[in-house]
């Protein structure tokens, strides 16, 4: 069993809100809105405050605030949380997965002052990016990572492959070194697979 002072890493979900209807999240049913159990909610700063004392995040070397039960963004208090983390480490790597559809200029240009690398999930181009994060848009999407980006932000294009959007992998990738993305990240777990219902 691991003990508490060898911890390094922690996998964080801040809200349970989200802007997006991707259909295989466990959010939707198949793309259909479904919520029974499934109660919006968010950690707060002073919750955090209460959860992660300085000497634990000290210790940490990885923090991924990942999007499993809903966005970053939606978190009210997601710029205060990262600030405290940073805070208390100077050297913590802080992974923010996110849809980055929403949100104004100024969140996305404070973010980048806290040295956090923000995955951007972009699944493809204008034409078929929505088809799987639904109630998202391209060209919001970009101009947010692109306002992140150049306010000194460290950016990930993360890429879903689909059969809908393989054709375009080469195109994603060329953008996302045209824009100065960090990396181009292609995630391939078989979602095709998945059911989905037309809306």
């Amino acid at each position: 069993m691991i003990k508490y002072d060898e911890i390094r890493e922690v996998h964080l979900e801040l809200s349970t809100n989200c802007n997006a209807s991707c259909p295989l999240c466990p959010r939707n049913f198949g793309g259909y809105p479904y919520n029974a159990g499934y109660p919006i909610t968010e950690l707060t700063l002073e919750d955090i405050k209460k959860i992660f004392e300085p000497r634990f995040i000290a210790q940490l070397k990885i923090l991924l605030i990942n999007g499993n039960l809903g966005d970053f963004m939606l978190a009210r208090d997601a710029i205060s949380i990262v600030e405290y983390f940073r805070s208390h480490n100077e050297s913590l790597n802080i992974l923010i997965s996110t849809n980055g559809g929403s949100r104004n200029k100024e969140f996305w240009s404070t973010l980048a002052q806290y040295r956090a690398t923000v995955m951007f999930c972009l699944d493809g181009l204008e034409d078929t990016h929505s088809i799987y994060r639904r109630d998202t848009k391209f060209d919001t999407v970009i101009k947010n990572a692109k306002t992140f980006i150049s306010a000194g932000g460290i950016a990930i294009w993360k890429m879903i492959k689909f059969k809908h959007n393989e054709h375009q992998i080469d195109q994603c990738r060329a953008l996302s070194e045209e824009l100065e993305f960090k990396h181009f990240d292609l995630i391939d777990h078989g979602r095709d697979s998945g059911y989905v219902y037309n809306r």
